[in-house]
């Protein structure tokens, strides 16, 4: 048996982030736009682009990056979208 290499195990926390954050969207109904998901939607590709290092993959690497840049856009242009009001409480510009 082959022993599990520093690039292998961090792909497979990558892949346990991808699977989390799924879960908790379609399993305990969290917010797709929430923290949770959030950052494990940021942690998968992170992890898994380091995992790319040993061993490359041009599909991959692209799949990565595009979940990556996806996720950090989303949440950006959701948070510039937040408005405190005069109660205190968060709310969205468009609500």
């Amino acid at each position: 048996m082959t022993s599990l290499s520093l690039t292998d195990a961090t792909g497979l926390v990558g892949v346990a982030a991808y699977v989390a954050a799924h879960f908790a969207v379609q399993v305990l109904h969290a917010s797709p736009t929430g923290r949770l998901a959030i950052a494990l939607n940021v942690l998968g590709p992170a992890c898994i682009l380091v995992s790319l290092s040993g061993a490359f993959n041009l599909a991959s690497f692209l799949t990565q990056v595009f979940w990556l840049v996806l996720t950090v856009v989303g949440w950006w242009r959701r948070r510039a979208t937040k408005v405190v009001t005069l109660e205190g409480r968060v709310a969205l510009q468009n609500e």
